[in-house]
């Protein structure tokens, strides 16, 4: 169990790298780009929306096991699992809307 936490503090410790990564102050170019180019803020945006849909659907598939149970179908247990994963799309749902807020421009 230790090592899955270190794991993904690792992975949380690289995304924040990744994010705020120290910029060197840059030469001015004789010319001014067409479009400047995100494709960070655009990843974590996509990252975002998929992990956010994911959750919702882990959340109305549970809800769906937990129905039948409450009708008379006999709910024992058998979908729990959806609970922790829906709350671990949400949490990276929500950690991939920050990094994306952080890395936009203007």
């Amino acid at each position: 169990m230790i090592f899955k936490i270190l794991m993904l503090l690792l992975v949380v410790a690289g995304l924040i790298y990744w994010i705020k990564q120290p910029r060197g102050v840059q030469a001015a170019a004789p010319y001014a780009p067409a479009r400047p180019r995100r494709p960070a803020f655009v990843a974590l945006c996509v990252a975002a929306a998929i992990s956010a849909v994911a959750a919702a659907l882990s959340v109305v598939l549970w809800m769906g096991s937990v129905a039948g149970g409450v009708t008379g179908g006999g709910y024992r247990g058998e979908a729990d699992f959806l609970l922790p994963v829906a709350g671990s799309l949400l949490a990276l749902a929500v950690a991939c809307a920050v990094g994306a807020f952080l890395k936009r421009r203007g």
